[in-house]
C-alpha cells in the first residue's frame, strides 16, 4: 500500500499523501470572535462595545481572530496532485484540502463481513456493491499509531496553501501509484456520486441535449 522509504517523493506533496497532525478545526456554535474594546465610543459598563480583531491574509485584511475548539489528528492530501505542483517554487493554491484519518470503528472492526469490505476498499463503480464509499482504508503502520485507520472524506479541513513546506515536512508516507488512483476514484465517488432522483430524471451527462 505505502511506498518504500527510499522512492517517497521528500521535495512535493502528491493525493493521497500521509501527514503528522494537523488541527481539525471544530466550528460550531460556541465559536468566539476576539476583539478588542471600541476606543471610538464611550466605554459602556460593564459590558463594553467589542469591535473584531481584523488580521491579513494574502494581502487581504479581511479576515478575524477567532477561538475554537479544535482537534489535532493525521491526515491525507486530497488535492489534485497537478494542483500541488510548485510553480517557480511556490504553491499557487490558496488551500490544502486536508481530510482526517480517524481509527476503524469498533462497529466495523468486530463485524468480520464489514471489516472486510472496508479493508477491500472496493471500486465505488461497481453497481450493488461498491463498498465504503466515505472511508479509505489504511494499513496499519507505526508512523500512524500502528492500528488500522481510514481516512475519513467526511472530514475536510484547508490549510493556506502558504504552509505548503510546513506540511511537506510532516509527510510520513506516500501511497503506491495504485491506491493512489484508488484514492483518487474513491474520494470522487464520494464527492460527485449521483443521487437516485438524478438518475432517475436521466441526468448522467447533464451535457446531453435533450
Amino acid at each position: 500500500m505505502y511506498a518504500p522509504d527510499s522512492q517517497v517523493d521528500r521535495n512535493s506533496l502528491r493525493q493521497g499523501d500521509i501527514l503528522t497532525p494537523v488541527p481539525f478545526p471544530v466550528i460550531d456554535a460556541e465559536t468566539v470572535v476576539l476583539g478588542k474594546i471600541d476606543g471610538q465610543t464611550r466605554i459602556e459598563i460593564p459590558h463594553p462595545k467589542i469591535v473584531a480583531l481584523p488580521r491579513e491574509h494574502r494581502g487581504q485584511n479581511d479576515c478575524v481572530t477567532m477561538q475554537i475548539k479544535a482537534r489535532l489528528a493525521p491526515c491525507a492530501v486530497i488535492s489534485h496532485c497537478c494542483e500541488l505542483e510548485l510553480r517557480n517554487g511556490k504553491c499557487l493554491l490558496p488551500t490544502i484540502s486536508v481530510a482526517r484519518i480517524v481509527a476503524v470503528k469498533e462497529s466495523i472492526g468486530k463485524d468480520r463481513e464489514k471489516a472486510s469490505s472496508l479493508k477491500a476498499n472496493k471500486d465505488p463503480r461497481i453497481h450493488g456493491d461498491p463498498g465504503y464509499l466515505d472511508y479509505f482504508y489504511l494499513e496499519p503502520t507505526a508512523s500512524i499509531g500502528g492500528v488500522e485507520c481510514v481516512v475519513d472524506f467526511a472530514q475536510i479541513a484547508p490549510v493556506p496553501g502558504t504552509e505548503y513546506q510546513n506540511l511537506l515536512q510532516r509527510k510520513v508516507l506516500q501511497l503506491v501509484d495504485r491506491e493512489r488512483v484508488k484514492f483518487k476514484i474513491k474520494l470522487a465517488a464520494f464527492l460527485g456520486r449521483l443521487t437516485n432522483e438524478e438518475v432517475a430524471a436521466g441526468l448522467e451527462n447533464p451535457w446531453l441535449t435533450q
